[in-house]
């Protein structure tokens, strides 16, 4: 058996702290090597404290004469799989944080290198590791209450997070409700579910501005007549909710929900009992390290002891618990009972060698390029979001808005001197400084801004369109190119309406990563104070097959009119080389600047 175990923690956030406390409360056979994280300061700062190695990458810590023995992985949701199948490759045991990647071909993916290279694979479902939980199972297999015919949980969640974290969490299928569903198969004995019915209601209206909900309930029929019911909240006022009950038929095994004491007080006025726990970092703080401790042993272990075959048979569930999660938000959005059969990994196409792709009838403004045609393959739901966890941080630095307009390879006053020209008078000082503004995402290209993250051309241009549904048949967006898209044949991104609803707005759209949502999301995130429809008018500039040819209108609502209007005035107007600095120009924009709010040093 290994004496210490060396571990990489990739990912300094809460999931990561709570895997930290735990490693540094055993060192007998733990040892923290290194800390991985792409935010440097935070990542220097806990090293200095631990006494550990630390990066940005995790490349330094899979070889050398300090390389680690085990990789616990808790940085963002999207980054999950790549720092998987890295450290796999590397021939490293791996503790990752749910979810391993919401492409059920990259669970089976994961799940066969691991089977492949026989390495220690767990993915952390720390309700399994509650003893409370584990209680209730070793009754079940024992026969407590005999055929087991009804299981029911509960998952009400307290406080509810932070929108910034729920905007890349993946749902509340992927992020919340797939503990339930792993839970089911823990329960139950590894059965899998034929067929599954979801219904849900957002109630914050930052939630469904998302497209997501924030209540649910979901109901599982499986083969052996089993029925599974689960209900879930973001939101108990209570405090933290979890509880279970299996029914069979001989009697009945309940968990119930932990409370902060046992203690009861009971008077004439009645009984009082005390608070629920606040919420999950108290609820499962046994649990996480019992987990690791768990994994710990594992890697110890070895690959011939009993426990690592136990382990690769274990790890196999991760396609069913995904494609049962799959199935589950497919029902939500469809409203309809879902087979979950129907959920299989989708094979993705070949690539043809590059050619050139044809158009007909292209509009003004399209971009031409071989970029834009590696824009339409590669922009993924999944990688929108990993942009957004990279960029929506604003970790890059600070700047004016004029010294970063410096870097734009464009002249930054032509637009906006144009349309100052065109739609003069002070009611229109909004519109002439959208000119000036539109292009300041550019600067995700630039190395002075964004270091060695700087994108490459195709992930910074225009020439936008929706991800989690399928490109609209009515639009001319290179055909050809989108087929080479992941997300074109996903059992649910490649639907017509996809994780949306006919009618749900424009603006509710998630929109394919580049300038015009980082400017948008920027300009927000500094505290501007532009009309919304400016706005709104930066990040859907570029919109072209909605605004010119009139696709993805099924999605549209009264409130995108006023949007629509403005977006088509403003690719009216053609910048002029005549209009660049023009007379008293900067000083004019720089008054506009102020007044929105947006003068000075800006986090970018």
């Amino acid at each position: 058996m290994k004496d210490v175990v060396k571990v990489a923690l990739v990912g300094l956030g809460r999931a990561g702290h709570f895997h930290m406390e735990s490693v540094l409360q055993l060192p007998g056979i733990v040892r923290l090597a290194w800390v991985i994280d792409i935010d440097t300061e935070k990542a220097k700062r806990i090293a200095t404290e631990k006494g550990c190695r630390w990066s940005s990458s995790l490349d330094a810590a899979l070889a050398g004469p300090d390389a680690v023995d085990a990789v616990i992985i808790a940085s963002a949701t999207d980054t999950h799989f790549p720092y998987i199948m890295q450290a796999l490759n590397a021939d490293k045991a791996v503790l990752a944080e749910k979810p391993i990647s919401h492409e059920l071909n990259e669970v089976v993916e994961a799940v066969e290198l691991a089977k492949q290279k026989n390495l220690a694979f767990v993915c952390g479902y720390q309700r399994r590791a509650d003893r409370h939980f584990r209680e209730l199972k070793r009754q079940l297999d024992a026969g407590a209450i005999g055929n087991l015919k009804l299981l029911k949980t509960c998952s009400r969640d307290n406080p509810i997070p932070p929108m910034e974290y729920l905007r890349t969490s993946g749902g509340i299928f992927h992020d919340m409700l797939i503990h339930d569903f792993d839970m089911l198969d823990f329960l139950s004995g590894g059965q899998i579910p034929e067929s599954v019915t979801a219904t849900g209601h957002a109630y914050h209206p930052e939630i469904k501005a998302m497209g997501d909900v924030d209540t649910c309930a979901v109901m599982f029929k499986y083969p052996s007549g089993l029925i599974a019911m689960v209900d879930t909240s973001r939101d108990a006022s209570y405090g933290y909710d979890q509880r279970i009950e299996a029914f069979g038929e001989q009697g009945m095994l309940s968990a119930k929900n932990n409370l902060t004491s046992t203690i009861e007080l009971a008077t004439a006025d009645g009984h009082l009992m005390p608070p629920a726990m606040y919420s999950f970092p108290q609820r499962y703080h046994e649990a996480y390290r019992s987990e690791l401790t768990e994994f710990i042993e594992l890697v110890r272990a070895g690959p011939e002891s009993k426990m690592h075959r136990l382990e690769q048979q274990a790890m196999l569930r991760h396609p069913n618990v995904v494609r049962t999660t799959i199935a589950a938000e497919m029902s939500w959005k469809q409203g309809m009972t879902v087979q979950v059969a129907s959920i299989q990994p989708h094979v993705l196409p070949t690539p043809e060698p590059p050619q050139k792709l044809l158009r007909t009838q292209v509009p003004e403004g399209y971009p031409q390029t071989s970029a834009s045609d590696e824009k339409h393959a590669k922009q993924t739901m999944a990688f929108v979001k990993g942009q957004q966890e990279r960029w929506l941080k604003f970790n890059k630095g600070e700047k004016s808005i004029m010294d970063v307009l410096k870097f734009l390879d464009d002249e930054p006053f032509q637009r906006a001197e144009c349309i100052r020209a065109s739609w003069p008078g002070e009611e229109y000082e909004w519109f002439h400084l959208v000119g000036l503004l539109h292009n300041l995402g550019k600067i995700m290209a630039a190395p002075e801004v964004a270091g060695q993250e700087a994108l490459d051309q195709w992930a910074v241009l225009g020439d936008t369109f929706p991800v989690g549904c399928a490109p609209a048949e009515d639009a001319c967006l290179l055909p050809e190119a989108f087929k080479t898209n992941p997300d074109y044949s996903h059992p649910l991104y490649g639907t017509k309406n996809g994780i949306y609803k006919a009618g749900c707005g424009i603006s509710n759209l998630i929109m394919s990563w580049g300038k015009d949502e980082y400017a948008y999301q920027m300009l927000k995130h500094n505290g501007c104070t532009l009309p919304g429809s400016a706005l709104e008018l930066i990040r859907l500039q570029s919109f072209f097959s909605w605004f010119d040819q009139g696709a993805y209108c099924h999605f549209q609502a009264p409130c995108d009119a006023e949007t629509l209007k403005w977006v088509k005035e403003f690719n009216k107007i053609e910048p002029s080389l005549e209009a660049k600095n023009g007379q008293g120009s900067e000083a004019y924009y720089a008054g506009l600047l102020k007044k929105y709010n947006i003068d000075g040093k800006l986090k970018w």
